[in-house]
């Protein structure tokens, strides 16, 4: 591809051109990153938030880039190939890679999932039922990413970036699959990090606080959610969570918009949900007048929803709803998400593992756990570092009223203070209410099953499926589930022996 393509493309992106020797280029790749550019490449020059590739342009010159897309000023007498000035460098880059890689969507139905909580819930569920219907579909998120026989296991990114994104599309396509089924971030959405990409299906399961530290307020993060229908394909439809979005803020036709919810407007209203232990059933009444049993593994209200959203989506791909819930029902949902550490029952007590890590999600884990115990519930968790210091006693409010002793713990601190994390979570707590503050993680799961007494549910949060805490430059081997076991195992070892 030629520079003078490239402006042509780019259209009403481009602000100005700078070509000291008026020539037109020809390059073999676009690159962001200064570590892998080689010679012939395109380079798109990105302020990040630790390193600004802008700095280093003379440098990117003497090693081959024939040209540069900017957006901030290069004043450089030495740097003398064209620079193409932007609106935004990450809006090209993700324009550019999917152009360089000839769109590998279009060959795909591609499902989009956004939301605060249920994203890894609802593409997984979804990928279960068309992998159960023998289709071939690629996954991508928080937990793990799979395309053809290949798995991922803990991706950096909830979402990838551009030219990741735009090699797993392709290598989708190259191993025939008919689905791409992905977790949309608030990031990456306001990041451009998926604007090259176009979606069959977007989904919104909901909004509530979270990421204020990217997001300078609610009504930001909110928005960057609604970008998501901006890139659906031109005949692509919307799933929403109709008790949880204003369908009113989604600027696509009526008719491509299909809700799903509690609410007597819904679509897919969901009905009758009966909710146990071992899993929980209800009726989906259709917007073709039928209704249909739905029985699942899954656990709670919040995980209704998610059904509904996954029911909706694959009836919306003409998927028959009878073979959709037989599907559905051998699903043993993610690891991580409600997820009871099986070991601790034969002391007569539950404990759940949960990856809750906002007020929301915190709130309807226990109270889908109060409606499953009828003792105690002794909640242990902690905040994250580097991240919305404001929800931090929000969730610590939320733990006093609806637990009965709150264990205040290490996340993963990152960058942060333990020491002032705790203390902004001991701010929000009721002290009128029996809670603890026990910085290592590992003690205080210890101490919960200690108090632990039969009938009670022992609730770990924040933490899911992950198996490291992160400690500035540190990455500290550490599961929740497994340190219960390793716990149970030599804390009662005398029980079991008897």
């Amino acid at each position: 591809m030629r520079l003078s393509q490239v402006i042509e493309l780019l259209g009403n992106s481009v602000l100005q051109v700078v070509n000291p020797g008026n020539t037109d280029p020809e390059f073999d790749h676009i690159e962001s990153d200064s570590r892998v550019l080689r010679e012939r490449n395109l380079f798109v020059c990105i302020k990040g938030s630790s390193f600004d590739s802008h700095l280093v342009v003379r440098e990117l010159q003497r090693r081959g880039a024939v040209a540069l897309i900017a957006e901030l000023p290069i004043e450089d007498e030495e740097v003398v190939v064209p620079i193409v000035y932007v609106k935004s460098s990450r809006l090209v880059e993700a324009l550019l890679t999917m152009e360089e890689y000839s769109h590998p969507y279009r060959k795909l139905t591609t499902i989009g999932v956004t939301g605060t909580n249920g994203k890894t819930t609802i593409t997984t569920l979804i990928y279960h039922v068309l992998s159960s219907f023998e289709r071939k579909a690629s996954l991508i998120g928080t937990v793990r990413n799979v395309v053809g026989e290949s798995v991922y296991s803990n991706p950096k990114n909830t979402t990838p970036g551009p030219v990741e994104l735009a090699k797993l599309l392709q290598l989708s396509a190259e191993k025939k699959s008919e689905y791409f089924i992905m977790e949309v971030s608030s990031h990456s959405l306001s990041m451009n990090r998926v604007e090259g990409m176009r979606f069959d299906v977007g989904i919104i399961s909901n909004v509530t606080r979270d990421h204020l530290d990217f997001h300078p307020t609610f009504d930001d993060y909110y928005r960057s959610k609604m970008r998501l229908f901006s890139l659906l394909k031109t005949n692509g439809i919307a799933i929403v969570n109709g008790d949880k979005i204003n369908i009113a803020d989604i600027h696509i036709a009526r008719n491509r918009i299909t809700t799903y919810g509690f609410g007597d407007e819904s679509d897919y209203r969901i009905e009758n949900l009966d909710i146990s232990r071992t899993g929980m059933d209800f009726t989906i009444q259709t917007p073709y007048g039928s209704s249909h049993r739905i029985y699942s593994r899954l656990i709670g209200e919040h995980n209704a929803y998610n059904i509904a959203a996954a029911v909706a989506t694959l009836n919306s791909l003409n998927y028959d709803l009878d073979h959709i819930a037989k599907a559905i029902s051998s699903f043993g949902g993610v690891p991580g998400r409600f997820e009871f550490v099986e070991e601790a029952t034969k002391y007569g007590f539950d404990v759940v593992i949960d990856f809750a890590h906002t007020p929301d999600a915190l709130e309807k884990l226990l109270k889908t756990a109060r409606r499953l115990t009828p003792g105690r519930l002794i909640l242990v968790f902690g905040a994250g570092g580097s991240a919305d210091k404001g929800k931090r006693p929000l969730m610590a409010e939320v733990s006093s009223k609806f637990s009965d002793v709150v264990i205040l713990t290490s996340d993963d601190p990152k960058l942060d203070d333990p020491t002032e994390i705790l203390s902004d979570l001991e701010s929000g707590v009721d002290k009128f209410k029996p809670y603890l503050v026990i910085p290592d993680r590992r003690e205080a799961i210890s101490v919960a099953l200690t108090l632990a007494n039969r009938q009670d549910m022992v609730l770990i949060a924040g933490r899911g499926h992950e198996d490291f805490q992160i400690l500035r430059d540190r990455k500290i081997p550490f599961n929740d589930k497994q340190v219960v076991k390793d716990i149970l195992e030599s804390k009662f070892r005398r029980h079991i022996k008897k």
